[in-house]
């Protein structure tokens, strides 16, 4: 069972720490004798004997009921890292639900339950604010018109019936003036539960109106609005009851329900295809083998991060960034506006460079890639600077290239050739950085099988460090910048 991990725990447990003027704590994890049972009982990374110097040595091997490499093997850390907004949540819940990992507790059940419910409405939040604005941009071009026709009144009556295609009722534009207010107010979160069952008959008539879907299928330039907002609001009364129970996919693709700042685990294996058991492998002991999944965002890591010492045994680090945020802005540090995906990278780099990290394995996750695929052919790559010189050619008879798509062509889409752009764009930059090879799976996270195939391809990748000493590898296949490490 995963925890997430406050500093008030941190404090609890670790009496000596220190804090930080970022306000993260700071622990020596090495000085501290009952670590390594902690971290244990909260399945917390355990620090390598390397940065205990003085600690005791072993008794000798016949103490010890299993031998060091075989103890070392059974337990491989890995750990997910990302900007927010880049899917390590969603990773993180696959692999819990993927895995059949210790399931999630009856309080946890309920917290995401009462976010589920609250995710609603906030999303219907989001589509009233845009309706609002799209009905006043309308009945601005229409005062705007009627001004410049005053000279001929005549057929103007038009201009000033004051509705729209996204003017509602006044009933339901009564619920939804409450709803923005108690929004506004900060107060959302007090009216539930009971709130949710009182009002979610409105709700599914809002959603359902036809003023609400004119908004929703602008959704593209409602930039807050999350894509699994219709997943919700098509089943809100559903989700209001009493007796409801959310399902793994309702978990899924509900937001906001793992911790954004501390740390969380799982424990869990890959479970063995009949395949497997059919094929005398060299690694029989396989089964034995356990991963341990340890999600930290960015913002938890704090200053210069911090925290990253504490993972020195991880086996390999997961960088998880979403490809659909090239045209996305959000706050920096600083306090400037700065371009999602220029944040990854910033982020990116002060990762690969950490002396933590030096010659471990990197795994690169692009996630979204189905959100990347349908915003690709509307919005140019180049709206991130770092990617201005991408001119991909598309074929003439390609369907995305508006020919005839009856030919028979295995052209790459727009998608393909700007997912693989990227990858190499931050191949090129690890290279750079690390002088080493930087691995890739592009990945749909709210798809199982993608996150499977992209856990299953960390996992090869481990069993090929392990046994690449014993193989004459090339310069180039080692270091190379091009995109032939690839996973989808």
């Amino acid at each position: 069972m995963f925890e997430f991990v406050s500093p008030f725990v941190f404090k609890s447990i670790f009496p000596k720490v220190s804090q930080h003027q970022s306000g993260i704590y700071i622990l020596d994890i090495a000085s501290q004798a009952k670590t390594k049972l902690v971290c244990a009982v909260l399945s917390l990374p355990v620090p390598s004997k390397s940065s205990n110097p003085g600690a005791e040595q072993g008794s000798g091997l016949m103490s010890r009921s299993v031998p060091d490499y075989i103890e070392r093997r059974t337990l491989q850390k890995l750990l997910l890292v990302g900007c927010s907004g880049s899917g390590t949540s969603t990773i993180f819940k696959q692999a819990k639900i993927l895995y059949k990992a210790v399931p999630f507790s009856d309080d946890e059940h309920e917290n995401i339950k009462l976010k589920i419910q609250s995710n609603a409405y906030g999303y219907l939040g989001i589509l009233l604010e845009g309706r609002e604005r799209f009905e006043e941009e309308i009945l601005g071009e229409k005062r705007k018109k009627q001004s410049s026709d005053e000279t001929n009144p005549v057929g103007s009556s038009d201009s000033t019936d004051g509705k729209t295609i996204y003017t509602i009722g006044p009933r339901l534009k009564a619920f939804s003036d409450w709803l923005l207010k108690t929004m506004v107010s900060g107060n959302l979160e007090a009216i539930f539960p009971a709130a949710t069952r009182e009002y979610s008959p409105l709700v599914e008539e809002l959603w359902k109106d036809a003023a609400i879907q004119a908004t929703y299928s602008r959704r593209s330039e409602l930039e807050m609005l999350s894509s699994v907002a219709s997943y919700f609001l098509e089943r809100v009364v559903d989700i209001s009851r009493t007796d409801y129970e959310p399902s793994d996919l309702d978990i899924l693709y509900a937001e906001g329900v793992t911790s954004s700042n501390g740390l969380a685990c799982v424990d869990f294996s890959f479970p063995h295809s009949a395949s497997d058991d059919s094929v005398d492998t060299a690694d029989q002991h396989d089964s034995l083998l356990r991963y341990q999944l340890i999600r930290v965002q960015a913002r938890g890591l704090g200053e210069n991060c911090k925290w990253l010492e504490m993972f020195e045994d991880i086996g390999m680090v997961i960088f998880c960034v979403a490809l659909s945020d090239y045209d996305q802005f959000s706050v920096d540090g600083n306090g400037s506006l700065m371009n999602k995906m220029m944040l990854s990278r910033k982020f990116f780099e002060s990762i690969v460079t950490h002396p933590t990290f030096d010659q471990m394995e990197f795994l690169l996750i692009l996630n979204k890639y189905d959100l990347f695929e349908e915003k690709i052919e509307n919005v140019p790559l180049n709206q991130c600077d770092w990617f201005d010189d991408f001119h991909p050619v598309i074929s003439r008879h390609h369907p995305n290239g508006n020919r005839n798509s009856n030919n028979i062509n295995h052209s790459p889409s727009l998608g393909q050739l700007a997912s693989h752009y990227v990858a190499v764009k931050f191949k090129r930059l690890y290279s750079s950085l690390t002088g080493r090879k930087l691995y890739v799976s592009l990945v749909k996270g709210l798809e199982p099988n993608s996150v499977d195939a992209a856990l299953k391809y960390a996992r090869e990748v481990l069993k090929w460090d392990e046994e690449k000493t014993i193989f004459s590898i090339s310069e180039y296949s080692m270091y190379s910048t091009e995109a032939s490490s690839f996973s989808h």
